[in-house]
């Protein structure tokens, strides 16, 4: 179960742990988040594309749709996570006086969904001395919670020398745009299923069938399954890469359904057409 600390009755941060793997889709409207893992690797998915996260990084994500996939681990531990839970009215009660301008500049241009901190040394520090909040929370106060996110949302800008966290900061809470096919061009090698898909397009499964009909002329399946084989064949053909290796990296979780599926597709197995 999760440690948390709240502020004006909002929970804004929390500890959890957890056996992976595990897949959790998160659906942020008009919330922002802000993830440090102490322990776990995974995969986060957006319609912008996917980013890696492991033990010791940190990641800011604005409102969009995420699926999260958690990697096992190869020591068998436990996954510990730490979450911040960022709303408007929240960072209005943090800087009573006036928010920074790196909250409110809507100039600042922002590409995707989510943004890495930066591998600053003031930033590991920060989460390691944050961990004896949730052993000792007694004697923790709200006004202590306030003063550490704000002291996390300075570091993050500080550390920052590629303006792409003032840029995500501007639009913390603005839902992003983006185009039908870039969404589906940019995850359709990553181990995702069409429910998936239609979730990071905000779209129900029956609306994102009919508007990718519309749009490529087939089903999804179809057209997903004849992409992934395609990019699978020439991998066989061009690289040294072993079968199973392939298929991960061509969306398949599961190698038997991989070479089943390409030698239907085919007419042969993957072994047989590099041999």
């Amino acid at each position: 179960m999760p440690d948390t600390f709240s502020i004006n009755n909002w929970v804004v941060v929390g500890r959890t742990r957890f056996e992976p793997p595990k897949k959790i889709s998160d659906e942020l409207i008009d919330e922002a988040r802000i993830v440090h893992v102490f322990e776990g690797t995974s995969k986060l998915h957006s319609a912008h594309g996917a980013k890696s996260l492991r033990a010791g990084e940190t990641l800011v994500m604005k409102t969009d749709n995420f699926i999260n996939h958690w990697q096992p681990n190869e020591n068998g531990k436990k996954n510990e996570v730490i979450v911040f839970q960022l709303t408007a009215s929240l960072l209005q009660h943090l800087y009573s006086a006036q928010l920074p301008k790196w909250f409110s500049d809507k100039e600042l241009a922002t590409e995707g969904s989510l943004v890495k901190a930066s591998d600053h040394a003031l930033i590991h520090s920060y989460f390691l001395a944050l961990k004896p909040y949730f052993d000792y929370p007694a004697v923790v106060t709200e006004d202590m919670i306030a003063a550490k996110i704000r002291e996390l949302l300075g570091l993050l800008v500080q550390t920052d020398s590629t303006g792409e966290m003032k840029s995500i900061f501007a639009n913390l809470f603005t839902a992003s745009e983006y185009a039908f096919k870039d969404t589906i061009a940019k995850n359709i090698f990553e181990d995702l299923s069409v429910e998936d898909l239609a979730f990071l397009c905000g779209l129900s499964l029956s609306s994102f069938k009919r508007k990718f009909s519309t749009i490529y002329g087939t089903t999804p399946n179809k057209y997903i399954t004849s992409k992934r084989l395609d990019k699978a064949q020439t991998l066989l053909k061009t690289t040294e890469l072993s079968i199973s290796e392939i298929a991960y990296s061509c969306g398949f979780s599961d190698v038997s359904y991989f070479s089943k599926t390409f030698k239907k597709y085919y007419q042969t197995s993957p072994s047989a057409l590099r041999s």
